[in-house]
């Protein structure tokens, strides 16, 4: 009898508790998870700054599904609703991020509040390949919570591959334009609170006229899964002897004979450890810092050659560094705190360095990784200013529209390509935004870093030929479009070795001849 007795009210305990395990675990997931926590969280609506919600954050009705972007909307009953919380009744402006080939109406509803524009036309043939639409009309809110419900209210026919499978994968999301409807996220802000962010943004804007002056400049990965010249580990394994035998003066005297006028230095790329001294990132995590300043040296040499510094931001958003991610907060299910910890780490480097520091060039997976974690990018973006009012940020939009109007450079990974940015695409009220249009591009044939053991070869030379790559700076350098070119680099920086591909810095020698004609 005690036995029954133990089973039934271990079976009542465990029906009790096991929701909320699930519930614990479902806040630690990633965000892109259409499973995270998506039936419980209500989003809380900033009153003066916009408010972004990735669509997988909602609710799903009838065949919607998806781990990055939502797809599946074949009938007007497939649908996804989310729940916010307005801090007044008050009319909100509305757009979304969404690929989509077809042209179909996009309805947005909030009870009696209805929306239903059509899609807009895609007049640009390369990037991006999903794109922001603001909606002409508001959205009526009332103050507290609202479910905030989107479709498309003319399919009536499923749109289903020759498999029979509903659309086209989620990743074709990112590759390229989908056939099928693929909603990325909704934003909220009332006229108002829009009108006024980009005032702000105007206010505070940084000058990237020397970038143009400079014409070229170099982009250094000097990641944390770099290999040596000799050796198999990477530099993560090894952080502070890689900090402390760098050579600064062997660095510098390599950026020179290339007559880059800047770099951008991987502060933090695949992993976050900062090769200085940082005290906001030691309150977040231990062992991820170095006494010796590498940074500043790097930035004081430079600067006594006329060399300009920006520095690189990686979030380590890529799966490597799970554990700084989660001690930085981007797993909470309120998400203010890791916001609050990247601005910190952000204003104290700002700070250290003053207008010596030119900003940050590069604020890498910006769209992809870091806007559903909905950032207060102003907050990112005073920081990077704090030492240095005039310095210049970009943040990455990847394959996307731009993720915030205070970032002053257009920033998207160019690989190997020589291409011009799509001008089509740039200035205000453009799909990337305000911009100054620059370019970013890589050399090395084996990609930005060294990702496996060199064993004396640092990657497989220039992919294309000296003459392409001079008449492309030529080309960029008329049209007044800042190139920054990435030459794969050692872990080990010292003079022991090359650091960079001989092949490589023959070319860039070219370059420098026929640009700045020495």
């Amino acid at each position: 009898m005690k036995n029954i007795v133990f089973s039934l009210l271990f079976s009542i305990l465990w029906l009790l508790i096991t929701p909320q395990l699930a519930l614990a675990q479902d806040i630690t997931t990633n965000n892109y998870s259409p499973t995270n926590n998506r039936q419980t969280r209500v989003v809380k609506l900033r009153p003066d700054d916009i408010t972004t919600i990735v669509a997988t954050r909602g609710t799903f009705s009838g065949n919607v599904n998806g781990d990055l972007a939502v797809s599946g909307f074949d009938t007007p009953n497939d649908a996804v609703t989310w729940t916010v919380n307005a801090p007044k009744e008050d009319d909100y402006a509305i757009s979304i991020i969404y690929s989509m080939k077809d042209i179909r109406n996009i309805e947005v509803s909030c009870g009696e509040s209805v929306i239903v524009v059509p899609s807009i036309t895609r007049t640009w043939e390369w990037r991006p390949f999903h794109w922001r639409q603001e909606f002409p009309e508001t959205l009526h809110l009332k103050a507290g919570e609202n479910k905030i419900t989107l479709c498309l209210p003319d399919n009536q026919v499923p749109i289903t591959s020759k498999n029979g499978k509903a659309n086209k994968k989620a990743d074709k999301f990112i590759a390229d334009v989908t056939d099928a409807f693929h909603l990325f996220s909704i934003e909220f802000g009332t006229p108002k609170a829009r009108k006024d962010q980009l005032a702000r943004a105007k206010e505070i804007r940084g000058d990237a006229s020397w970038m143009k002056e400079g014409k070229y400049g170099l982009f250094i990965h000097w990641s944390a899964l770099s290999h040596p010249y000799h050796g198999d580990e990477p530099r993560a394994k090894w952080f502070q002897k890689s900090v402390d035998m760098f050579d600064v003066k062997v660095f510098a005297d390599a950026i020179e004979r290339t007559g880059a006028a800047w770099i951008t230095f991987t502060a933090t790329h695949k992993g976050f450890y900062w090769p200085a001294p940082n005290a906001a990132l030691d309150k977040i995590i231990k062992g991820r810092t170095s006494k010796r300043d590498l940074l500043g040296e790097i930035i004081t040499e430079l600067d006594k050659r006329g060399i300009k510094t920006l520095f690189y931001l990686h979030t380590a958003y890529n799966g490597y560094e799970k554990e700084f991610r989660k001690a930085a907060g981007a797993n909470d299910a309120d998400l203010n705190r890791y916001s609050e910890n990247i601005e910190a780490i952000l204003r104290e480097c700002s700070l250290r360095y003053g207008d010596k520091l030119k900003g940050f060039g590069y604020i890498d997976g910006s769209l992809s990784y870091d806007y559903p974690l909905d950032p207060w990018w102003e907050g990112w973006a005073r920081a990077i200013k704090a030492g240095n009012p005039k310095a210049i940020l970009g943040f990455s939009s990847n394959r996307g529209p731009s993720v915030s109007p205070f970032s002053e450079l257009s920033v998207t990974d160019g690989g190997a390509k020589l291409y011009q940015p799509n001008m089509m695409v740039i200035g205000t009220g453009k799909q990337l935004g305000d911009v100054t249009p620059v370019w970013w591009c890589l050399m090395d044939e084996g990609g930005w870093f060294a990702k496996k053991p060199m064993h004396g070869e640092i990657g497989g030379g220039p992919i294309r030929s000296t003459k392409e790559y001079v008449d492309f700076f030529q080309k960029m350098a008329e049209k007044e479009i800042p190139v920054t070119i990435n030459l794969m680099m050692t872990a080990d920086v010292t003079d022991e070795h090359p650091i960079f591909n001989p092949e490589c810095m023959a070319v860039m020698e070219e370059v420098h001849k026929a640009i700045r004609g020495k």
